[in-house]
């Protein structure tokens, strides 16, 4: 609990002055609620405690129902509990990347810059905009270089196609990602990530399609918003793949037991199988 002021007024004092007449009676139903007032003293302060406990600054406290001496693990643990917890409330669950048993500080100041933005994100949420804000939050691309491009099919409609307004518009709602393989996500497991981050926080009105490109490819550097003709064109070229050299690896077993690799493209973790079929 964090110290301060009495600001406890006794549960005696709120009687009508003619308990107080008497100095001896007084004094003795003042000690039958004093017992009550023990308790209740602290669940008040338990209340004040509340609103900073169920903040982002909850640090500030030690966890309500630990004793001071308790394990560090054990406080961290509540912190972490609590900051998942206020998430929940908005309807968030934070990316395993952000899990950092090795760093627990860096893990709760992470949460916590969450907790600080979430009304504002909340506002926006449901949108693309919004999306795109949460999700450059989520994963840190803070660099312009590393943030993904995100191409909303409807702002390039071909005008000039002869489709009529009451045309059926297959691609009213949807999004192109184009995200960059490169330090944010060199891996399959990292790629996992942000796939299925993105299928529960995409706005439900959306489908979202995810490309991967490399970090080099020149898309990303002439990629103008402005140019209708150049972003369907870009649309065109671009598709929702891994391509093998960055994604799942294969592997032939071979005689000797050792795993080999048969395609130029490396071998899955694990030691190999015998398949019965060396000789054929």
């Amino acid at each position: 609990m964090a110290d301060r002021p009495p600001a406890y007024t006794p549960i005696a004092a709120h009687l009508p002055a003619v308990y107080q007449e008497d100095a001896a009676s007084y004094a003795e139903v003042s000690g039958y609620l004093g017992l009550v007032d023990e308790l209740l003293r602290e669940a008040v302060f338990a209340l004040d405690d509340a609103l900073l406990w169920l903040s982002p600054e909850f640090r500030a406290l030690h966890p309500p129902g630990l004793s001071p001496d308790a394990e560090v693990d054990a406080v961290y643990a509540r912190y972490r509990a609590l900051a998942d917890e206020l998430a929940a409330w908005f309807g968030t669950r934070f990316p395993g990347s952000w899990e950092r048993r090795d760093d627990p500080d860096a893990e709760l100041d992470r949460k916590r810059a969450f907790l600080r933005r979430a009304a504002r994100l909340w506002r926006r949420r449901g949108t693309p905009r919004g999306f795109y804000a949460w999700l450059v939050f989520a994963f840190e691309l803070w660099d312009p270089q590393e943030r993904p491009i995100m191409i909303e099919h409807f702002r390039y409609r071909d005008t000039d196609s002869g489709a009529s307004a009451g045309d059926e518009d297959r691609f009213a709602h949807r999004v192109s990602l184009l995200v960059r393989i490169g330090d944010r996500f060199p891996d399959l497991r990292r790629r996992r990530e942000l796939a299925t981050w993105i299928e529960r926080e995409a706005p439900a009105h959306l489908l979202v399609r995810v490309c991967w490109l490399a970090p080099a490819d020149p898309r990303f550097g002439d990629f103008d918003p402005a140019d209708a003709e150049g972003v369907r064109d870009l649309l065109r070229t671009v598709a929702s793949y891994t391509p093998l050299e960055d994604g799942i690896h294969l592997e032939t077993p071979p005689p000797s037991g050792r795993a080999q690799d048969s395609l130029g493209h490396g071998t899955l973790p694990g030691p190999a199988r015998h398949t019965g079929t060396e000789d054929r």
